[in-house]
């Protein structure tokens, strides 16, 4: 596992790809990426949807000395539908600020929490500890998605 600051610093890279995104026309980030899958809204719309969650089920219950709740892996499908509808309906720009505003925020409430809360085992189907967490399902998760989508844009700008 790496180094928790290390994580949190991957976390806000996110930033800097919603930024250059800000240059994509509109019609770029609506287009499938490919046949049957996500367009660049869908899936910004979806990792704003699980920061957003996160830093409300998780993030702040531990900040408030309550158990914090890990989301059950089996809701995904209905979860990720509703932010690709989300990410369908936002304008570009709202999409963006939005994004960016949820992971800052993220990232600054993970940045003052207490160190014994990130070796705390959560509870919940996966039962790792918080960093192991943001590890798996942010740091990991946003580097795939990324990849996808710069691919994508590589030959649609």
């Amino acid at each position: 596992m790496r180094n928790y600051q290390d994580i949190v610093s991957r976390m806000e890279e996110f930033c800097g790809l919603l930024a250059a995104l800000e240059e994509t026309p509109p019609e770029v980030l609506l287009s499938p990426m490919a046949e049957g899958k996500w367009s660049v809204q869908e899936v910004v719309a979806h990792i704003m949807a699980y920061d957003e969650a996160f830093l409300e089920s998780v993030v702040l219950a531990i900040e408030d000395g309550r158990q914090p709740l890990v989301p059950d892996p089996a809701d995904n499908q209905a979860f990720n539908d509703r932010a690709a509808e989300l990410g369908q309906n936002l304008t570009k720009g709202q999409l963006l600020q939005r994004a960016t505003l949820a992971r800052k925020k993220l990232v600054d409430h993970l940045q003052r929490l207490p160190a014994e809360a990130l070796r705390t085992k959560q509870q919940g189907p996966s039962g790792i500890d918080l960093a192991e967490l943001l590890e798996k399902d942010f740091v990991s998760h946003d580097r795939i998605h990324i990849k996808q989508m710069e691919e994508y844009l590589k030959n649609h700008r």
